[in-house]
C-alpha cells in the first residue's frame, strides 16, 4: 500500500499511521527496553484493543497530529513523532517522540524527523511554541534537542520513579522565532 506522505526530506518521510501500523506498535509498546524512555508507560502491559482504541482515538482527536517515520531507503516505518495537546488559541503545543525500532536508535533519523515535525508545527499549524518534556538520564535525547535549537525552560525535581531511583523531568522549549533562525 502507498503511503500518504504528509512531509517528506531525502530520506525519510513523516506519513498518516495506517491500520496495519497497529500491530507494530503493539509489538514495540510492550517491549521493556522502549518503555524505559516512555515514562508515561513504563511497565504496563498494553493490550492490541488499547492499541486499536489508541489508533481510533487519533483519528478523531484534533488535538494531536500523530505520524509514523517512514525511512525511504529500508521502506519501513521506525516510530511515531507527535505533537499532542494542540493549543491552536495560544499557538502551542507538546512535542513527543518514540524510537521504538532498537536498530534504529542513536541514528540520524531523530534529528531530520524532528526538523520535519518543527516544520510542520510553524509553517503549517502556525503555532509559535513547542514544548517537550524528557527524563533526566535520557542523555542522547538532550543532546538532540539542544542540537536542534531547543532550550532549557525547567525541572520538575524527583518526577519519576524507577529502578528504585527518583529522576527529574525536564522542559524544554522552542519557538518559531528560534526556528527560523
Amino acid at each position: 500500500m502507498e503511503r500518504i506522505e504528509v512531509l517528506s526530506s531525502k530520506n525519510i518521510s513523516l506519513v498518516v499511521p495506517e491500520k496495519q501500523d497497529i500491530k507494530l506498535w503493539y509489538q514495540w509498546v510492550n517491549n521493556i527496553e522502549t518503555q524505559k524512555y516512555l515514562w508515561s508507560m513504563f511497565w504496563q502491559v498494553i493490550s492490541l484493543e488499547a492499541e486499536e482504541d489508541y489508533f481510533n482515538k487519533l483519528k478523531n482527536d484534533q488535538s494531536i497530529r500523530q505520524f509514523c517515520i517512514y525511512v525511504k531507503p529500508k521502506s519501513k516505518i521506525i516510530w511515531n513523532i507527535s505533537l499532542m495537546e494542540i493549543d491552536f488559541q495560544n499557538r502551542k503545543a507538546n512535542f513527543w517522540i518514540a524510537i521504538f525500532d532498537e536498530k534504529s536508535r542513536g541514528k540520524w533519523y531523530w534529528t531530520e524527523s524532528i526538523k520535519l515535525i518543527l516544520e510542520y508545527a510553524f509553517e503549517v499549524l502556525w503555532l509559535n511554541k513547542i514544548n517537550l518534556w524528557f527524563i533526566e538520564f535520557n542523555e542522547r535525547a538532550r543532546a538532540v534537542y539542544e542540537k536542534i535549537w531547543f532550550k532549557y525552560a525547567w525541572t520538575l525535581k524527583q518526577d519519576f520513579y524507577q529502578w528504585w531511583k527518583y529522576y527529574d523531568h525536564i522542559l524544554m522549549e522552542i519557538f518559531f522565532d528560534n526556528f527560523k533562525k
